[in-house]
């Protein structure tokens, strides 16, 4: 059985401090600012904590390459990254 890692990011929780960045292996995320249209697009809280925090956000870009090891998710802070499993047979 071949497992596949799937990480996914809270932008309303993410405060882009690059934490992810740092711990991942394999290059998986990438922090950039979001745009006035995903602005935009975030509920109240995250628009305000956007403002008081910062426009930039993490962004996975490559999923292909998680692992699975979980270092993001327990160096995220603001607990905005989770990871799902697809098994393969």
């Amino acid at each position: 059985m071949n497992t596949k890692y799937y990480p996914t990011i809270d932008t309303i929780k993410c405060d882009g401090d690059a934490a992810c960045t740092r711990v991942c292996p394999n290059g998986v995320f990438s922090i950039r600012e979001i745009t006035d249209d995903e602005n935009r697009q975030l509920p109240f809280l995250g628009r305000l904590k956007t403002k008081i925090k910062g426009r930039a956000k993490s962004f996975v870009i490559h999923p292909e390459s998680c692992i699975g090891c979980n270092l993001c998710v327990t160096n995220c802070h603001e607990n905005a990254i989770k990871l799902s499993s697809i098994y393969n047979l």
